[in-house]
């Protein structure tokens, strides 16, 4: 009776088992590991922070990819529901609700083009006084950009200011840019951080220079976290759960006494590239010249210039025939779970234009010693 007992009870402790794991539900997150916009969803990924809002039995895969619009390809086919990218890539993505509608439910952080609207040129190119004088440095020149991305889109909004003629613009991956800037088979090119700072000259490479950011064509970069619209419906104890993990990650991101830790989780998925840059890239002053000590601002739900932004990416987008429709979709801009979110944490805004803070650039002499 007894070993019958005990054969029940492991019997039993399996079906138990087997029905907990039936029942657990496993979402995706797409993410850049080489991107500052995807810094705090790796905090929140290492220091387990998701595990505190999404209902019990969740499970939560964190899968990187090197562009945007990667993970936007597999927010498009459901092999993720959540995402880390661009304006761009997130625009182009929520311009096919055809295939799948998808929100843009959080901010992720926002500068005036200090992250990837910057125009990089070669080592021996000249200083350029003016905007206009680097433009016409680069006709005829070889210019690169990853096509698709935020970088792709400053680069656009740079040609057509100022009546760039390229003698070719290519579409080159991040890392194809810096072996060709080491090469010397690149005059020009647009990419993102931190594998801009990898290469240029403040605190990497030195195989180019800043010559641009996006103040010369009013440019800002700003970062979403994207959801699809049926995984926010079905699971909203997940979808908010998720957004609230990601508003501690970044009030993690923005404290300076986190900057150490930050950089150090950050290098477990920014493999390869040194300490110091990975802390430069988001936490240094870029370009090294600039009067502008904001580097980044987070306002993690979308206030008045986050939304003047997403509202001019789409018609630009059009014009240049990247997507089929000159204005998103109603309604695809959706932070109120966001809003509810920051509410219910019982934070208070810090302004009328930033919710959370600030990231003041520092210079590369205020960089922790770290050990890589």
């Amino acid at each position: 009776m007894k070993r019958m007992r005990k054969i029940l009870g492991v019997l039993g402790l399996v079906l138990a088992l087997s029905c907990s794991t039936a029942m657990a539900e496993k979402f995706v997150v797409g993410f850049q590991p080489y991107d500052t916009i995807s810094y705090p969803v790796i905090v929140n990924m290492e220091l387990g922070l998701w595990k505190k809002y999404v209902p019990a039995g969740t499970e939560i895969e964190f899968l990187p990819a090197l562009q945007g619009t990667v993970v936007a390809n597999n927010i498009l086919a459901g092999k993720a529901q959540v995402g880390y990218m661009s304006v761009m890539p997130a625009t182009i993505l929520c311009s096919k609700p055809d295939q799948a509608e998808v929100k843009m439910a959080a901010s992720l952080g926002m500068s005036e083009g200090t992250r990837c609207s910057l125009v990089l040129v070669r080592k021996d190119a000249p200083d350029f006084k003016s905007p206009e004088e680097l433009a016409r440095w680069l006709d005829g020149k070889i210019i690169a950009a990853p096509k698709g991305s935020a970088s792709d889109q400053y680069l656009r909004n740079f040609f057509a200011r100022y009546n760039v003629k390229p003698g070719e613009y290519l579409n080159q991956s991040i890392e194809v840019i810096a072996t060709n800037f080491r090469i010397g088979k690149l005059d020009a090119a647009s990419m993102w951080e931190p594998t801009l700072s990898r290469v240029a000259t403040d605190v990497g490479e030195g195989t180019c220079k800043i010559a641009a950011d996006g103040r010369a064509c009013d440019n800002p970069d700003l970062g979403i976290l994207v959801m699809r619209k049926d995984f926010m419906e079905k699971y909203p104890e997940v979808a908010k759960g998720y957004l609230r993990s990601e508003l501690e990650a970044q009030r993690f991101v923005l404290d300076p006494k986190n900057w150490a830790q930050v950089i150090d989780l950050v290098a477990k998925q920014a493999q390869g590239i040194p300490k110091k840059v990975l802390w430069y890239s988001i936490y240094g002053q870029v370009p090294s010249t600039s009067t502008e000590k904001v580097r980044e601002w987070k306002s993690f739900y979308f206030n008045e210039r986050e939304l003047k932004n997403i509202a001019e990416v789409a018609p630009f987008l059009y014009k240049e025939k990247v997507i089929n429709m000159a204005a998103l979709k109603p309604g695809t801009v959706d932070d109120s779970m966001a809003r509810e979110v920051f509410k219910e944490a019982g934070y208070k805004p810090v302004s009328d234009s930033v919710t959370l803070g600030v990231i003041e650039g520092a210079p590369a002499s205020a960089c922790p010693p770290f050990k890589d």
